[in-house]
């Protein structure tokens, strides 16, 4: 029970950087000015933490934040440059502006560090969850690169099941 209690807590934590503040004020705001308790962004983010719980095995979920706690693409390559530099896939390194746990400038980063890579920004008010809310922008950024880049077709069903 103890490990389901820190999920809630670390969920409820690391929405304040999943989401914007500008979320925050479109989807949490209170309509009651003087209310004092029984927030709404308290309310939300005990759902989230709940539905996450629910989810994952709290051992198996420390272990996967563990993993991309510590990843480090540079670590016994040279550096993150040297790194990037071997890299030889035709690469897209998508952004969302107000995104705080991958932050535009890191993805500028891979980009410039990958020779031939693309680097594009999605403007969003919905931090880090912006690549659930802007599926519309972030489908056609990839299916565009996709499609310029030569690759097998995608087919007409798939399009249109983008479209939907």
């Amino acid at each position: 029970e103890a490990g389901m209690q820190g999920m809630r807590a670390a969920r409820a934590t690391a929405l304040l950087s999943y989401r914007s503040y500008e979320t925050y004020l479109l989807s949490q705001l209170e309509p009651d000015e003087g209310k004092l308790e029984d927030f709404r962004a308290i309310s939300y983010q005990q759902y989230q933490g709940e539905k996450l719980a629910k989810r994952f095995d709290a051992f198996a979920y420390w272990t996967l934040s563990k993993a991309m706690d510590t990843h480090h693409v540079g670590r016994n390559r040279g550096g993150i440059e040297a790194a990037l530099a071997k890299i030889q896939a035709k690469t897209l390194a998508i952004a969302l502006s107000s995104d705080q746990l991958f932050p535009p400038h890191e993805q500028e980063q891979i980009a410039r560090g990958i020779a031939g890579a693309t680097f594009v920004q999605i403007d969003s008010i919905y931090g880090h969850d912006g690549f659930l809310v802007e599926a519309d922008q972030l489908g056609k950024i990839i299916y565009d690169f996709i499609s310029e880049n030569g690759w097998p077709q995608i087919s007409r069903s798939n399009e249109l099941r983008k479209q939907t």
